[in-house]
């Protein structure tokens, strides 16, 4: 792929500004020799977008690409060995210069060697540009924000408007549309206090007295399309002279009705994936011209003598912005229909260096990263599936397979092995590999410059042998990512400190007993994940020297008992996870000095902590992580009570909060204020588990964005507050009841707790409208489910039932579940399915999947299946 030399030229050249920074051209004595390469990457980068789009022409300049894109990644690879050696010398040499030039040569030597080889085929390589006749032409800087914020900055700035305006107000939106929240942003730009308003009367009542006189109001970057929050936010913003206007930007509508839209749909074949992405393309047309142009000129082209959707598919991909393309052909490497986690493959395009941030700031890299995929994924390259799991339509994945070259491999088969090019840079293994497989060793040989393996087969008994892995270790000496999930191995080699590329290292073993003491010469090792390895006992002693790691993940390793102090001087990680890892009984003090933190699942506060009163002062350590924002979940191994947790007080931003094992009967009051929305109004996962003495349940409904709820084993739970009974007094709370929850786990809980949840009072209108996985466990005194369950959950997809010792009966109201897709029912002795009272089914059912287990009275399949015999797929019965 052409796109990603002009990224790669980037990376070289940035490398070796950051490398001029320290001098290492002089105490190398490579000075000359670098400035020289520097002017030479440049001038080539100057017509890398030109050969990009006329890579199609010649055979010649095809050949000359392949040539650059060799030599650039020999000087990528150079260039990070150089950085590697600086990090390591300072690492181990803390007084002085880093290294002096009196140290051993030999390392300098094969430097300069290198370099100089390096810098002569290039000489060539740009000699011969000239009979290509390629443009000089620069990228134009990625700019934060939208076209249309621009151009209101523009009208915001202009002197017309400082003479016809009173008062000039800019609220950035983005996709938190919270009435208080815009009010009080509006207010702060009008130089009001800051003050943390709790009730909304005392913001609105500010706000008009803000908007006195005659004002401009931008509000930028909007994403919200719910009419509901639109006329709430222009109650609040009602007053003002005579004149005052509101100029709104945004990302999402930017064209409402244009003439030719009808046309353009009708070009699409009424096909919903090909509408989606030219939709999107569509989005990116700011006029009516460009809106006729795409009509007439690019769609038509490809529509001429029938409807290409192939051709349509393409011209979606031709029209994605450089730094996605190489993003997305990256995503060839997985099969279709595999669940992609986001920031798994977030993490790698981190890893191979695609993304174009604007700082070395590692926030900034992340951030740009992330918005990579968002982008992606409104242009349908990507569906979500649920949460953070996401997947690729069957089309897009064979477009992603068609415009990837043969730098991108999946090995389907063991005999692929034999195939796979030499050009190969990226590589998966799709198939199931057993302890006998032997690769073959051209297989090692002609791919020594390999950058990805990901092994991506999920199916039980995968094993790699040792003298395997060791060997592909040893020869794969410059991958940026190795994931070797779901694949059983035994040891890994001492050899896997020579992978000083290494940035993505994700292991899953169930016989890893202990990790190499080499694993810590990974200096540019980033993401570190280990999963499911049962009886892996401990994390290297010496895990200090990982200095480049932003994110440890430890998930379901239930051998490790202790966390080493020396993760505490990372001061680059972002992400600490220590999820399900059972034999952990404490966290050592020091949380605090982690200042870049971000994401903390799993914080265990001890026995001996909880006993001593050092719990509180733990948990104010967590008050100073001003970017724990994604999630955090508090542990407690011993007896808590409310103090403890008053101490707490998470940052507003927390999206993902859980609480477990807490021994109060009471929340701290920052959980039970009835502006909880208002308090935690990012908070999308909330789980509050084994709290078995907690009487009352906080006013979760209020939460504006919360998609996932699990409630488990709160024996001691009798309800909400009295007051949710009674109609609020605000309301905006009434018609907001879980508007946005997708999960509810409910698990060892009342029934009387579920029909509050599941059956609000009246004045809660719509409740759960967009449920789409609801799962009860346990649930005490369940006989059968409140007729009124199933009638507002007309977007349930999932329904799993388990272990409800009482339910005999399950209410008509099912045939209301239009969008139902899975449905599971297991350990219900007493259930009686063949009742066929009321179950008149009215509309085509979408049921695939039925997975019926230990129901002692089922004699026969229920007579109502018979509505799904064109959409089951799979029947389950035990």
């Amino acid at each position: 792929m052409a796109e990603i030399l002009y990224n790669l030229a980037a990376e070289i050249l940035k490398s070796l500004g950051s490398l001029a920074a320290e001098e290492v051209g002089s105490i190398y004595g490579l000075a000359d020799e670098l400035h020289k390469f520097s002017t030479t990457v440049s001038s080539i980068q100057a017509v890398l977008i030109d050969a990009e789009e006329q890579q199609g022409s010649s055979n010649q300049l095809k050949d000359w690409i392949a040539r650059l894109k060799k030599v650039f990644f020999e000087a990528d690879d150079l260039l990070d060995d150089v950085a590697t050696e600086v990090e390591h010398r300072k690492l181990f040499n803390k007084v002085g210069i880093f290294f002096s030039k009196l140290n051993p040569v030999i390392f300098n030597r094969k430097i300069s060697y290198r370099l100089k080889a390096i810098r002569r085929d290039l000489d060539v390589i740009a000699k011969d540009r000239a009979s290509l006749n390629l443009v000089e032409r620069r990228q134009q800087p990625l700019l934060p924000e939208p076209y249309s914020t621009t151009l209101a900055q523009c009208v915001y700035n202009d002197e017309i408007i400082k003479k016809n305006f009173d008062k000039a107000l800019w609220v950035c939106v983005s996709d938190v549309f919270e009435v208080k929240m815009i009010a009080e942003k509006i207010i702060e730009s009008g130089g009001g206090k800051k003050d943390n308003y709790l009730q909304l009367d005392a913001v609105q009542k500010e706000l008009r007295k803000m908007l006195e006189g005659k004002y401009l109001l931008v509000l930028a970057d909007v994403w919200n399309e719910d009419p509901l929050r639109w006329s709430n936010l222009k109650n609040m913003l009602t007053g003002g002279a005579k004149g005052s206007k509101i100029l709104v930007t945004t990302r999402s509508d930017v064209v409402a009705e244009v003439s030719g839209r009808k046309e353009i749909v009708k070009k699409c074949g009424g096909v919903p994936l090909a509408i989606r992405l030219v939709g999107s393309l569509l989005l990116l047309k700011r006029t009516e011209d460009e809106w006729m142009y795409f009509r007439n000129q690019d769609l038509s082209n490809i529509t001429q003598g029938g409807n290409d959707l192939t051709a349509i598919l393409r011209l979606s991909y031709h029209y994605l912005p450089r730094h996605l393309k190489i993003c997305f052909v990256y995503c060839s490497l997985f099969s279709k229909d595999s669940e992609i986690q986001r920031f798994d493959l977030v993490d790698m395009w981190i890893a191979q260096g695609f993304i174009q941030s604007s700082n070395s700031n590692r926030d900034n890299v992340e951030d740009v990263a992330n918005s990579y995929f968002v982008d992606l994924l409104r242009r349908s390259f990507f569906q979500e599936l649920f949460m953070q799991f996401h997947k690729m339509h069957d089309l897009i994945h064979d477009l992603a397979k068609q415009v990837a070259d043969s730098e991108f491999f999946s090995i389907i088969k063991a005999k692929d092995t034999k195939i796979v090019p030499d050009q190969t840079l990226h590589a998966s293994c799709l198939f199931k590999i057993d302890g006998s497989l032997t690769f073959p060793n051209s297989f090692y040989r002609k791919h020594m410059k390999l950058r990805t393996f990901i092994y991506l087969n999920d199916s039980p008994g995968s094993v790699m042998s040792n003298s395997n892995l060791a060997r592909m270790i040893s020869s794969f000496s410059r991958l940026r990512v190795l994931h070797l999930g779901q694949l059983d191995i035994v040891f890994l080699p001492q050899s896997l400190g020579g992978l000083k590329h290494l940035r993505y290292l994700s292991i899953s073993s169930n016989s890893i007993v202990t990790l190499p003491n080499t694993i810590t010469k990974l200096h540019n090792l980033q993401i570190l994940k280990l999963f499911s390895c049962s009886i892996l006992q401990n994390l290297p002693r010496d895990i200090w020297r990982l200095v480049s790691l932003r994110h440890l993940a430890c998930q379901w390793c239930d051998s490790i008992t202790h966390i080493p102090p020396g993760i505490f001087q990372l001061t680059s990680l972002m992400h600490l996870e220590f999820d399900h890892c059972t034999a952990l009984k404490d966290m050592p003090p020091g949380i605090g000095q982690l200042t870049s933190l971000r994401t903390l699942p799993s914080f265990i506060v001890g026995k001996e902590s909880c006993i001593s009163g050092q719990a509180s002062d733990r948990l104010n350590e967590l008050n100073g992580l001003v970017d724990l924002r994604n999630s955090l979940t508090i542990k407690f191994m011993g007896p808590s009570d409310l103090m403890m947790l008053e101490t707490l007080q998470p940052n507003q931003n927390i999206k993902g909060l859980g609480i477990k094992n807490y021994s109060g009967s009471t929340f701290p009051s920052w959980l039970m204020d009835e502006n909880l929305g208002f308090l935690l109004p990012k908070l999308v996962h909330l789980c509050i588990e084994d709290c078995h003495k907690i009487q009352k349940l906080p006013q979760l409904w209020k939460l504006p964005f919360l998609q996932s709820l699990a409630l488990r084993n709160l024996n001691g739970l009798y309800g909400y507050d009295d007051k949710f009974m009674e109609p609020s007094k605000n309301p905006t709370d009434e018609r907001y009841y879980f508007s946005s929850l997708k999960q509810l786990e409910l698990q060892r809980i009342s029934e009387k707790i579920l029909k509050q949840i599941l059956c609000p009072p009246p004045h809660h209108p719509s409740p759960l409208r967009n449920l789409k996985k609801l799962t009860l466990v346990s649930v005490e005194r369940l006989a059968t489910m409140p007729e009124d369950v199933f009638k507002n959950l007309t977007s349930l997809q999932s329904l799993s039932i388990r272990s409800c010792g009482d339910l005999v009966y399950l209410p008509p109201c099912l045939i209301h579940l239009t969008s139902l897709e899975t449905l599971s029912i297991e350990f219900c002795p007493d259930l009686d399915l063949s009742n066929e009272e009321g179950m008149q089914f009215q509309v085509p059912g979408n049921l695939s999947t039925l997975t019926l287990f230990r129901l002692d009275k089922l004699m026969l399949l229920p007579l109502w299946l018979r509505h799904f015999l064109t959409s089951l797929k799979a029947i389950y019965i035990m």
